[in-house]
């Protein structure tokens, strides 16, 4: 039986359409009793239409294309757009499950520890320690013990894991580029609410700066909630990528690999490492995947110029807020 998940990711015009169509095409040819799952694909914000051909490969692969209006401050942090996407998709799926994608994931093989039990309301992966802290006299300590008070939380509050990757015992943080939940938690309105505080306040990790507040508001939010939590294995979100592939690659892991979280692996400069690896490990997938290519960028110029233009106000409202930003 196909798991009840209604799978939701975002597309904008650029290189987020090729992404998201490899990925969706790797879910429905080796996801196994996932690859039928519903998906959704979410343009969350102003910007150029997807092009013609990503609109057809949507109906051809059987991707709901949808639409949601960001209307917020902080239109230069693209990560809102998850929690505003899942927000739509928690009000209005069919299904008991929602479950996040990020574009830049590439299923590998049937993912099956992805769907929370009957006793548990979200699944998600602990794979590093990002901007995490072990504790009293851990650098990130403070960050999370002033992002807790924001949101309305005792950093006490926050339970235990351990990171995947490193092996490390940190307060509660997941890596939000895959992870599931129950329909009627309130998880994405939380999620939504926990990041756009911490933004608000004009707080920032002294250690990670920006980057991953949303990330940090997934587990906030989770917290604040008290949901019941199973930590999904590495297999489920093992992350590569060119900055940590010396220091972190193991064959084994990306072996046992469902869900690889590529980040950079699948662009021209690192698509050969990156095929190599899976030529080893899961040659059935190499094999479909190297006459694709490395991923590029197929907008039509008309659109690119526009995104540009966008590209730019946004970046000038990033900087305007990391110079008002308190980095603790």
């Amino acid at each position: 039986m196909t798991p009840p998940i209604t799978f939701v990711t975002c597309v904008e015009s650029g290189p987020l359409e090729s992404q998201v169509l490899r990925m969706v095409e790797s879910l429905r040819r080796f996801g196994g009793a996932y690859a039928d799952c519903p998906m959704w694909a979410v343009k969350p914000r102003l910007g150029p239409p997807v092009s013609r051909h990503t609109r057809k490969e949507f109906e051809r692969l059987g991707v709901e294309y949808r639409h949601t209006n960001r209307t917020d401050p902080h239109g230069w942090y693209a990560y809102i757009n998850k929690t505003r996407a899942l927000i739509l998709a928690e009000e209005q799926a069919a299904s008991e499950f929602v479950g996040w994608l990020d574009a830049d994931l590439l299923f590998a093989g049937e993912p099956s520890e992805l769907t929370p039990g009957p006793t548990e309301d979200v699944a998600a992966c602990s794979s590093d320690n990002s901007g995490g802290t072990t504790g009293p006299g851990d650098k990130c300590e403070p960050f999370w013990r002033e992002a807790c008070a924001a949101v309305g939380l005792d950093v006490e509050q926050l339970p235990w894991v351990t990171t995947e990757r490193e092996g490390d015992r940190i307060r509660l943080y997941w890596n939000s580029g895959v992870f599931v939940f129950r329909r009627g938690t309130g998880l994405a309105a939380e999620h939504d609410r926990c990041t756009t505080r911490l933004l608000d306040v004009n707080l920032g990790s002294a250690v990670t700066g920006v980057f991953f507040t949303e990330q940090f508001g997934l587990s906030l939010a989770a917290a604040k909630l008290g949901l019941r939590r199973r930590q999904l294995p590495h297999s489920h979100n093992y992350e590569m990528g060119s900055a940590i592939h010396e220091q972190w690659y193991r064959e084994e892991k990306l072996r046992s690999a469902r869900i690889v979280h590529y980040h950079d692996c699948m662009w021209p400069a690192y698509w050969p490492t990156f095929l190599g690896c899976l030529h080893t490990t899961h040659p059935n997938v190499a094999t479909w995947l190297e006459p694709r290519g490395p991923l590029k960028n197929e907008a039509p110029i008309a659109y690119r110029a526009v995104t540009k233009v966008l590209r730019k106000r946004r970046a000038r409202g990033e900087e305007r807020f990391k110079a008002a930003c308190r980095y603790v």
